[in-house]
């Protein structure tokens, strides 16, 4: 059997964790491009009910990426707890 806690195990969890930062920062990037287009029909966003971002660049890349990070965080840590729970049968 192999050991799933050795140095590849160690090494794909930091590339799951790259990858979800670099997801995350992407999605802050198109957030701010679309708000630095300019349109005009743009209304303010609510995440979560919680906090309203403007239409400006800053606030939509904020939009962005937290929304972004708190969906792909919740599945990352869903898959997390499935996997050492029941990686041994």
């Amino acid at each position: 059997m192999t050991d799933t806690n050795g140095p590849t195990a160690r090494g794909g969890n930091r590339i799951i964790i790259a990858l979800y930062f670099i997801v995350v920062a992407v999605a802050g990037l198109m957030g701010g491009v679309i708000g630095s287009i300019g349109l005009r029909d743009l209304e303010a966003v609510s995440f979560l009910g919680i906090i309203t971002f403007q239409p400006t660049p800053f606030g939509l890349a904020m939009f962005g990426m937290l929304t972004i990070g708190t969906m792909l965080g919740v599945l990352l840590l869903l898959v997390v707890f499935v996997s050492r729970r029941y990686a041994n049968g």
